[in-house]
C-alpha cells in the first residue's frame, strides 16, 4: 500500500504540473521515479522502466489537461492533429537517428534544447514580428516544421522537449499563454501514446508502478488544468523557467 500511495503522489505531482504549466510531466517524474522512490521504498527502477512509465503519465495527464483545457481554446482540433502529426514524424525520425549519437552528446543535446526553450520563454517579440500577415504565415506553413523539429530533437532524445511547445507557441507564434498551455498538451498526445505502446511492446510487460502513477496524473493534471486558470502568463512563464533551470543544473553535473 505505501509503494501504491507513494508512486500515486508522483504521478499526481507530475499531473498537477503537466495541467498547470502545459508541459508533459516527465522531467518531474524521471528523477522522482529514479533518485526519490529508493530513497524512502525498497522498490528501484531501471532508467528504461522510468522513461516508460514516464510515457503512461505523459499520455494520461496531456489528456486530461487538455480536455480540462478545451474549453478556453481557439484552435480548431484539425490544426492539432496536424501539429502532432507533424512532431510525431519528426520523432520517428529522430528515434531511427538516436541509435548513431553517443549518450554524453544526447545529454548536450538536451542542454541546448532547455536554453533555447528559456530563450524563447523571456524574448520580447518585435512589433513586426506580430503583424497578422507574419503570423498568419508562421501559423500555417511554419507551424507544423516547427512541431516537426521538436519531435525529431525529442525522439534523439527518447523522451523530453515537451516543455518547448509553449515558449514556441508563445515566442514564435503569436499565441497567448492560455491558448498555448492547452494545445501544447493536445500536441504530446500523438507522441506520448505511441512511445507508450512502442516501450510496452520493446519490453513485453508494464512496470509494477505503471497504474499507480498513471491514475494519480490524471487526477493532478485535471486539478492542474483548474488551477491555471488563476495564473498569469508572467507565472506560468517563471514556473516553467524554474524547472528548466533546476533540469538544467541535474544534467550539468552529470556531465561533469
Amino acid at each position: 500500500m505505501n509503494d501504491f500511495l507513494f508512486l500515486l503522489g508522483g504521478g499526481a505531482l507530475a499531473g498537477l504540473v503537466s495541467g498547470l504549466l502545459g508541459i508533459g510531466g516527465a522531467v518531474i517524474l524521471i528523477p522522482y521515479v529514479l533518485y526519490v522512490v529508493p530513497s524512502f521504498l525498497s522498490r528501484t527502477f531501471t532508467p528504461f522502466e522510468a522513461t516508460q512509465i514516464s510515457m503512461f503519465q505523459v499520455f494520461f495527464a496531456s489528456v486530461a489537461g487538455y480536455v480540462t483545457h478545451r474549453p478556453q481554446l481557439l484552435l480548431p482540433v484539425k490544426t492539432l492533429l496536424v501539429w502532432g502529426g507533424a512532431a510525431l514524424l519528426g520523432s520517428a525520425i529522430g528515434g531511427t537517428l538516436s541509435g548513431h549519437l553517443p549518450g554524453t552528446e544526447i545529454l548536450v543535446l538536451y542542454l541546448a534544447e532547455i536554453l533555447l526553450a528559456l530563450f524563447l520563454l523571456h524574448r520580447k517579440p518585435r512589433p513586426a514580428e506580430q503583424t497578422l500577415d507574419r503570423l498568419a504565415w508562421r501559423r500555417t506553413f511554419g507551424a507544423p516544421v516547427l512541431m516537426g523539429g521538436i519531435g525529431l530533437v525529442s525522439g534523439l532524445l527518447g523522451i523530453g522537449g515537451g516543455f518547448l511547445y509553449y515558449p514556441v507557441m508563445t515566442g514564435l507564434l503569436g499565441y497567448n499563454a492560455r491558448v498555448a498551455v492547452g494545445s501544447s498538451l493536445g500536441i504530446m498526445i500523438p507522441m506520448a501514446f505511441s512511445g507508450m505502446i512502442a516501450k510496452t511492446l520493446s519490453s513485453g510487460s508494464f512496470p509494477d508502478g505503471t497504474f499507480p502513477v498513471a491514475i494519480g496524473a490524471l487526477a493532478g493534471s485535471i486539478v492542474g488544468a483548474r488551477l491555471h486558470r488563476g495564473l498569469t502568463p508572467a507565472k506560468i512563464r517563471w514556473g516553467q523557467t524554474l524547472l528548466l533551470v533546476a533540469t538544467f543544473a541535474r544534467i550539468l553535473a552529470s556531465l561533469l
